[in-house]
C-alpha cells in the first residue's frame, strides 16, 4: 500500500515538518501560500523486503506540501541541494513537527553539510530564477492556448520558400481527409501527397464534370491546370468526361493524420498515380509545441491568480527575481563564514527583497544589481575558508544511525 500524508502520520513515521518558501524567509505578503516540507521514514519491510511500495517522495498535486523519505533527503544533502540544507536551520517558530529523536545525529552534524559545494547549487539556482523571471513574461505575452495537430507542422515548397500544406490545400479547395500520403525513400519526413477525387466528389455530391464546374470552380481550375487538360475546343468536353469517369472511383485514402498522434498516416496508392505535391513534416517542431503547450497548461492551472495579475503588465516575475537575489545574498553569507541565515530580517536585506517583490525596480535595474552581487559572490567563494565538500562517509553513518534509532538495530 502506497504511503500518504495520513498513513505516515498515523504510523508515527513523520520525522520532521517545517514551513518553507516565502513565509520561512519573512518575505511573504498577504497573498502568499503557506508551503511546507517534511522528512519521513519508510516502513521497515520496504528496506528488508522487495520494497515494492517504497516511495522517495509524497506530495500534493501542486507540490505545496512535499515530504522526502530520509534516504532521499540524505542523498540530496550530498549534492548540497539548497532547500534541503536550509531545512536543517529552520527557526523554531517555523517548525510544524519537531524533529524526531532519531534525527539527533543529523542536526548534531548540520554544519558539516555547509561546504563550498553549496555555492554551485546556490548560484545555479539563482540564475535559474532569472530565467524563470523572464519565462513568466513569455507565457503572458505568448500564451500557448491552442494545441495544434501534426497537420499544422506540414509544409510544401512555395516560390523560394515554403507554405503550410493546409494553406496549399485550402487555396485549391482540397480537403486533407481525402489525401493519401506515401513516404519518399531516403528523404527524411518527406511525403508524396495524392488525392482521392472520388471521395471528394462523393462528399460534395458531384456527379459530373459540369456540376464540378458549377459548384467548385476553384477545384475545376486546379484540375484543369494540374492535369494539363486542353483549353476550350471541340474535344474539350470529351476530354473532361473521360478524366472524370477515370477518377470518380473512391480510393479510400486514409487522410493525413490523427488529431492526437505525432505521426502522419500513410496510404496505399496504386502504381502510376501522380502526387499533387510533395510535403515535409516537421515532427520535432510538433513535439516541441506539445511540450510548450503542456508547460503552459500546467502553469495556467497552478499559477497564483493574484501573482499573475501583479506581473501582467511587467517584464519580469517579481517573486522569482526576489528569490534570485536572496539566494545570491545567502551564498555570499555562507562563503563569508556567517552560515545559513533564513530570516531576511536578521540578514538585513528584507526591505530590498520586498521592494523587488513589489516591482519597485525595472528589470534592467535589477540585472545591474544581480551582476554586481554575482561578482561579489564569486570573489567571496574564491577567498572562502570553509570546507570543500560534504564527506560521504559522514552522510552514510548519519543515515544508518537514524534508521537504527528508529527501527532498532537492523
Amino acid at each position: 500500500m502506497k504511503d500518504t500524508f495520513k498513513s505516515i502520520r498515523d504510523d508515527g513515521r513523520l520525522l520532521y515538518e517545517y514551513i518553507r518558501g516565502s513565509h520561512l524567509y519573512g518575505l511573504n505578503n498577504e497573498d502568499s501560500d503557506v508551503d511546507s516540507s517534511g522528512v519521513f521514514i519508510t516502513k521497515k519491510e520496504n528496506l528488508l523486503g522487495l520494497g515494492l511500495d517504497f516511495q522517495e517522495l509524497v506530495a500534493d498535486e501542486r507540490n505545496d506540501t512535499t515530504w522526502y523519505e530520509i534516504g532521499k533527503f540524505m542523498s540530496m544533502l550530498i549534492t548540497s541541494n539548497p532547500s534541503v540544507i536550509e531545512s536543517l536551520f529552520v527557526p523554531e517558530d517555523k517548525v510544524l513537527t519537531k524533529p524526531h529523536p532519531a534525527l539527533e545525529p543529523l542536526f548534531a552534524n548540520r554544519d558539516a553539510f555547509v561546504t563550498k559545494q553549496c555555492f554551485n547549487p546556490f548560484i545555479k539556482y539563482a540564475i535559474e530564477q532569472i530565467r524563470k523571471a523572464r519565462g513568466l513574461n513569455k507565457k503572458i505575452v505568448n500564451p500557448v492556448t491552442e494545441r495544434l495537430t501534426p497537420f499544422d507542422f506540414a509544409y510544401t515548397f512555395y516560390k523560394q520558400g515554403s507554405t503550410k500544406i493546409k494553406n496549399w490545400l485550402e487555396n485549391r479547395g482540397l480537403n486533407k481527409n481525402f489525401c493519401g500520403l506515401v513516404r519518399i525513400p531516403n528523404m527524411h519526413d518527406t511525403y508524396g501527397v495524392y488525392y482521392d477525387w472520388g471521395a471528394h466528389f462523393e462528399a460534395n455530391n458531384i456527379k459530373s464534370w459540369e456540376e464540378l464546374y458549377e459548384k467548385e470552380p476553384l477545384v475545376f481550375d486546379f484540375i484543369h491546370n494540374f492535369y494539363e487538360l486542353p483549353e476550350v475546343c471541340s474535344d474539350f468536353e470529351d476530354v473532361f468526361v473521360k478524366w472524370f469517369e477515370k477518377n470518380k472511383e473512391v480510393k479510400h485514402y486514409r487522410g493525413m493524420c490523427l488529431e492526437n498522434s505525432t505521426d502522419m498516416r500513410g496510404s496505399s496508392v496504386s502504381k502510376g498515380e501522380k502526387p499533387l505535391v510533395h510535403m515535409v513534416y516537421n515532427e520535432s517542431g510538433f513535439k516541441d509545441h506539445c511540450k510548450k503547450y503542456k508547460e503552459y497548461k500546467d502553469w495556467e492551472r497552478d499559477r497564483n491568480p493574484k501573482r499573475y495579475e501583479s506581473n501582467l503588465n511587467k517584464n519580469y516575475d517579481s517573486k522569482n527575481m526576489m528569490h534570485c537575489m536572496r539566494l545570491m545574498h545567502m551564498g555570499y553569507e555562507i562563503a563569508s563564514g556567517h552560515g545559513i541565515i533564513l530570516d531576511r530580517n536578521v540578514a538585513g536585506d528584507r526591505e530590498l527583497l520586498m521592494n523587488i517583490r513589489n516591482h519597485k525596480f525595472e528589470y534592467d535595474e535589477l540585472m545591474e544589481i544581480v551582476t554586481a552581487d554575482e561578482a561579489k559572490l564569486h570573489e567571496a567563494v574564491a577567498n572562502s575558508t570553509i570546507k570543500e565538500s560534504v564527506d560521504i562517509d559522514t552522510v552514510e553513518n548519519v543515515l544508518l544511525e537514524i534508521r537504527n534509532r528508529f527501527y532498532g538495530r537492523l
